[in-house]
């Protein structure tokens, strides 16, 4: 399932509804997927995606601005400015509809099983016969000390490393059950 993720100062305007939609440089997202919504480090709900519209910058207007939910074209333009720390020239304006579960959910929780992500790494690199590249990017997480890190070390898209990350320490969560018959 994919993966839509907000900065937490955005947790109040997404559960209260004012928020409806938010604007991307880069998209991934198709109309009528669902998708898990990540608020400041937590599970908050699942959104079905209404629509995408790829815009020119300039093209953003008030109700854009509203649905995302500013006060103004000009404060949404401020915010994607800080961001991106230069003006796009497209972006994709994505409008969906969230449904929150009724208590957020911590990501290691679903994922690890509410494993120490830096004990799960070890004892995956101990224990496992891993591929090549599942003992590199655990080696790289635990010498960065977090998955934000470790993306940011690797070449390439920082959202697709972290994915990356994120899919090995899952894939060694799930063999590390396995073996262990959890």
């Amino acid at each position: 399932m994919k993966h839509l993720e907000f900065k937490g100062k955005y947790k109040e305007d997404l559960l209260s509804g004012r928020k409806k939609a938010t604007i991307r440089k880069d998209c991934n997202l198709k109309k009528g997927e669902v998708v898990v919504v990540h608020c400041g480090g937590e599970m908050i709900g699942e959104a079905i995606i209404e629509s995408v519209e790829k815009k020119w910058f300039e093209e953003l207007s008030d109700e854009d601005a509203k649905r995302d939910g500013f006060e103004s074209l000009e404060e949404l333009k401020e915010e994607l400015l800080s961001c991106y720390g230069s003006k796009p020239e497209e972006v994709y304006v994505i409008r969906f509809t969230l449904f929150p579960f009724q208590q957020a959910k911590r990501p290691e929780a679903v994922y690890y099983g509410e494993r120490d992500l830096k004990e799960l790494a070890k004892e995956a690199l101990e224990k496992l016969k891993l591929k090549d590249e599942e003992r590199k990017l655990l080696e790289l997480y635990l010498q960065a000390g977090s998955i934000k890190r470790a993306a940011a070390m690797l070449d390439g898209s920082f959202r697709k490393n972290r994915n990356r990350i994120r899919e090995a320490l899952r894939k060694a969560y799930r063999k590390l059950e396995k073996q262990t018959g959890r």
